[in-house]
Protein backbone atom coordinates (compact mmCIF):
# COMPACT_ATOMS: atom_id res chain seq x y z
CA UNK A 1 0.00 0.00 0.00
CA UNK A 2 2.84 2.53 0.43
CA UNK A 3 3.28 2.69 -3.54
CA UNK A 4 -0.63 2.87 -4.10
CA UNK A 5 -1.51 4.97 -1.10
CA UNK A 6 1.38 6.77 0.40
CA UNK A 7 1.35 4.25 3.45
CA UNK A 8 4.46 3.93 5.51
CA UNK A 9 6.95 1.70 3.80
CA UNK A 10 6.98 -1.81 5.80
CA UNK A 11 10.67 -2.42 7.94
CA UNK A 12 10.37 -5.39 7.76
CA UNK A 13 12.25 -7.56 5.21
CA UNK A 14 9.69 -9.89 3.55
CA UNK A 15 11.74 -13.03 4.49
CA UNK A 16 11.68 -11.67 8.53
CA UNK A 17 7.83 -10.98 8.30
CA UNK A 18 6.48 -14.37 10.10
CA UNK A 19 7.68 -13.02 13.25
CA UNK A 20 7.07 -9.13 12.66
CA UNK A 21 3.84 -9.54 14.77
CA UNK A 22 3.93 -12.30 17.59
CA UNK A 23 0.83 -11.27 19.42
CA UNK A 24 -2.43 -12.60 18.05
CA UNK A 25 -4.65 -10.29 19.65
CA UNK A 26 -1.97 -7.26 18.22
CA UNK A 27 -2.09 -9.29 14.61
CA UNK A 28 -5.94 -9.61 14.17
CA UNK A 29 -5.74 -5.42 15.65
CA UNK A 30 -3.54 -4.35 12.69
CA UNK A 31 -5.13 -6.52 10.26
CA UNK A 32 -8.24 -5.25 11.19
CA UNK A 33 -6.93 -1.78 10.71
CA UNK A 34 -5.16 -2.25 7.36
CA UNK A 35 -8.40 -3.80 5.79
CA UNK A 36 -10.13 -0.37 7.02
CA UNK A 37 -7.11 1.24 5.26
CA UNK A 38 -7.52 -0.94 2.12
CA UNK A 39 -11.32 0.08 1.38
CA UNK A 40 -10.97 3.67 2.05
CA UNK A 41 -8.54 3.70 -0.72
CA UNK A 42 -9.90 1.45 -2.94
CA UNK A 43 -13.32 3.86 -2.66
CA UNK A 44 -10.89 6.62 -3.84
CA UNK A 45 -9.45 4.83 -7.10
CA UNK A 46 -11.09 5.74 -10.43
CA UNK A 47 -10.38 4.61 -14.15
CA UNK A 48 -8.00 7.32 -14.70
CA UNK A 49 -5.24 6.62 -11.88
CA UNK A 50 -5.72 2.96 -13.03
CA UNK A 51 -5.08 4.28 -16.35
CA UNK A 52 -1.15 5.07 -15.25
CA UNK A 53 1.77 3.11 -14.85
CA UNK A 54 3.75 3.02 -11.93
CA UNK A 55 7.60 2.50 -11.40
CA UNK A 56 9.29 1.46 -8.55
CA UNK A 57 12.63 -0.58 -7.55
CA UNK A 58 11.83 -3.90 -6.59
CA UNK A 59 13.61 -5.83 -3.78
CA UNK A 60 12.32 -8.83 -4.87
CA UNK A 61 13.56 -8.43 -8.58
CA UNK A 62 16.34 -6.59 -7.59
CA UNK A 63 15.45 -3.79 -10.65
CA UNK A 64 13.52 -1.04 -11.65
CA UNK A 65 9.88 -2.00 -12.31
CA UNK A 66 6.99 -0.20 -14.36
CA UNK A 67 3.90 -1.64 -14.81
CA UNK A 68 0.36 -0.51 -15.06
CA UNK A 69 -1.82 0.57 -12.03
CA UNK A 70 -4.52 -2.12 -13.22
CA UNK A 71 -2.44 -4.53 -13.39
CA UNK A 72 -0.44 -4.56 -10.10
CA UNK A 73 -4.42 -4.09 -8.29
CA UNK A 74 -5.42 -6.67 -9.76
CA UNK A 75 -1.94 -8.68 -8.43
CA UNK A 76 -2.43 -7.18 -5.01
CA UNK A 77 -6.25 -8.92 -4.50
CA UNK A 78 -5.68 -11.80 -6.14
CA UNK A 79 -2.08 -12.63 -4.11
CA UNK A 80 -4.43 -12.35 -1.31
CA UNK A 81 -5.89 -15.46 -2.90
CA UNK A 82 -2.60 -17.20 -2.63
CA UNK A 83 -1.95 -16.96 0.49
CA UNK A 84 -5.28 -17.71 2.18
CA UNK A 85 -4.78 -21.37 -0.21
CA UNK A 86 -1.64 -21.57 1.80
CA UNK A 87 -2.74 -21.16 5.21
CA UNK A 88 -5.83 -23.67 4.37
CA UNK A 89 -2.79 -26.05 2.86
CA UNK A 90 -1.11 -25.44 6.25
CA UNK A 91 -4.40 -25.99 8.64
CA UNK A 92 -5.79 -29.28 6.47
CA UNK A 93 -1.64 -30.75 7.09
CA UNK A 94 -1.88 -29.92 10.46
CA UNK A 95 -5.29 -32.34 11.05
CA UNK A 96 -7.40 -29.10 11.32
CA UNK A 97 -11.22 -29.24 9.70
CA UNK A 98 -11.87 -26.15 7.67
CA UNK A 99 -15.15 -26.44 6.52
CA UNK A 100 -16.19 -25.42 2.62
CA UNK A 101 -14.39 -22.54 1.77
CA UNK A 102 -15.89 -21.63 -2.26
CA UNK A 103 -17.64 -18.88 -2.43
CA UNK A 104 -21.20 -20.46 -3.72
CA UNK A 105 -21.05 -22.84 -0.88
CA UNK A 106 -20.83 -20.13 2.05
CA UNK A 107 -22.74 -17.18 0.75
CA UNK A 108 -26.53 -17.86 0.92
CA UNK A 109 -28.08 -16.97 -2.39
CA UNK A 110 -30.93 -14.90 -1.08
CA UNK A 111 -28.27 -12.45 0.06
CA UNK A 112 -27.39 -9.08 -1.95
CA UNK A 113 -24.39 -7.31 -2.04
CA UNK A 114 -24.77 -3.86 -0.83
CA UNK A 115 -22.95 -1.04 -2.45
CA UNK A 116 -21.33 1.41 -0.94
CA UNK A 117 -23.73 4.93 -0.73
CA UNK A 118 -20.66 6.39 -3.25
CA UNK A 119 -20.96 3.48 -5.80
CA UNK A 120 -21.73 4.17 -9.01
CA UNK A 121 -21.98 2.11 -12.43
CA UNK A 122 -18.78 4.70 -14.46
CA UNK A 123 -16.42 4.13 -11.43
CA UNK A 124 -14.54 0.84 -10.68
CA UNK A 125 -15.48 -0.60 -7.22
CA UNK A 126 -12.44 -2.82 -6.29
CA UNK A 127 -12.44 -4.25 -2.35
CA UNK A 128 -16.17 -3.05 -1.16
CA UNK A 129 -18.14 -4.11 -3.83
CA UNK A 130 -16.42 -7.29 -5.64
CA UNK A 131 -14.35 -8.22 -2.24
CA UNK A 132 -17.00 -7.60 0.24
CA UNK A 133 -19.16 -10.40 2.02
CA UNK A 134 -22.55 -10.46 0.99
CA UNK A 135 -24.72 -8.33 3.25
CA UNK A 136 -28.44 -8.52 3.56
CA UNK A 137 -29.91 -5.41 3.32
CA UNK A 138 -31.99 -5.33 6.40
CA UNK A 139 -28.66 -5.90 8.40
CA UNK A 140 -27.01 -3.12 7.18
Amino acid sequence: MSRFDAWPRPITPIKQSAGMVEDFAVLRAEREKADAGVSRWANKVDGAWLAEDLTWFSGAANREVRAPLRLLVTHFFNHQTHHRGQVHAMLTAAGQETGDTDLFLVVPRSSAVVRPSNHSAGRPCLATCAAAPAVSPSSK
